[in-house]
């Protein structure tokens, strides 16, 4: 799906976008609305250096409401394909991975999938239960039954209670 041909790429730096197709992230069960992956590409004789933004928005369902809701985000990521490499590294934000000799397709759907899946929250709470700063509001802050403001007036089971008692 999201893939670039080594030999469309000229020798220098060039600049390439992609779109994200909305059935992208359908197995983790979010819609991908909106999705555009920008590749900047700097081609030399034996390395291929990409530097990738994702800006997605992406259809989440909320676990407190089960409500949908919109979620943009924007992830980078650095690729830096080598050749005769012998051992790959992967990191967060960038990795380093083999370029074989006769290689001609390059593939970004495993790289886009794990930025948008780690960029999504924990907790996929719908915006209205968020207050000004983005942590949750307390669901409920209620009192049941009635309460007295003064603490000397004493409920009237009570004295029926104390005289009992004597």
């Amino acid at each position: 799906m999201l893939k670039i041909k080594t030999y469309e790429i000229p020798m220098s730096k060039s600049q390439r976008t992609l779109t994200i197709p909305q059935n992208f992230l359908e197995t983790e069960g979010i819609a991908v609305l909106k999705g555009v992956l920008s590749l900047d590409i700097d081609r030399s004789d034996h390395m291929i250096h990409i530097k990738s933004i994702v800006i997605s928005s992406l259809e989440l369902q909320c676990d407190r409401s089960l409500d949908t809701f919109i979620y943009e985000s924007q992830c980078n990521l650095e690729i830096i394909y080598k050749e005769g490499l012998k051992e790959e590294v992967i990191d967060l934000h960038s990795s380093i991975k083999k370029l074989e000799k006769n290689q001609q397709i390059i593939e970004f759907d495993q790289e886009v999938r794990d930025m948008l899946l780690l960029s999504l929250p924990i907790k996929r709470i719908h915006p209205r239960y968020l207050d000004d700063y983005g942590n949750p509001k307390e669901l409920l802050n209620e009192q049941f039954g009635y309460s007295n403001s003064s603490e000397d007036s004493i409920d009237p089971r009570w004295h029926a209670l104390n005289n009992f008692k004597n």
